[in-house]
């Protein structure tokens, strides 16, 4: 963090405790005193880790993305393949996998694209964007718990979509933006 934007925090923790710890988030309370002010403040933290988001495009031009359903919204969502970074794995090799587990290709590329704070409000969860090229057709290894159907998007067709609103998951219209902005 070289930016003068980015800081330490200079409140002075005073307690924490484990709220909830669930199989995949842990949610912790804290206390904290403002050094400025005096004022004692209360906070949430869910503690989810690290994720990888594969941005995969196939050698047509085409985006590989995936429809699944999304609970906590309750609609079923275009996005990304993606997930969580497992211990003892890169990023970069969580993507990968990633990649492979959900759709069924391979990237025979992959570049970091940019690293993003989804939820800092609330969340200390990072998520690594990749752009995945030069994609191989393997199999797919779905988790028990996934329902998950791939569906190939032309580019122009996501650059309308992100346009309209129809894309509104800030992983993927990050990497868009990105994508648009810097790749393309």
């Amino acid at each position: 963090m070289s930016s003068n934007y980015w800081s330490k925090i200079d409140y002075k923790l005073l307690d924490e405790k484990i709220a909830y710890r669930g199989k995949r988030i842990v949610v912790e309370e804290l206390h904290y005193k403002n050094p400025r002010t005096g004022d004692i403040i209360y906070r949430e933290h869910v503690l989810a880790g690290h994720a990888a988001i594969i941005m995969p495009i196939l050698d047509n031009g085409n985006l590989i993305m995936i429809k699944e359903p999304r609970t906590p919204i309750g609609l079923n969502v275009l996005a990304f393949p993606a997930g969580m970074i497992e211990d003892g794995e890169t990023p970069e090799q969580g993507a990968i996998r990633e990649l492979e587990e959900e759709t069924g290709y391979r990237a025979g590329f992959i570049k970091k694209l940019r690293e993003v704070y989804p939820a800092i409000g609330y969340s200390n969860e990072k998520t690594i964007i990749y752009l995945a090229k030069d994609l191989v057709k393997t199999e797919r290894h779905l988790d028990k718990t996934e329902d998950i159907e791939v569906v190939e998007i032309p580019i122009d067709e996501a650059k309308r979509m992100l346009e309209s609103g129809e894309i509104r998951t800030s992983s993927e219209t990050v990497a868009l933006l990105h994508y648009f902005m810097y790749e393309k």
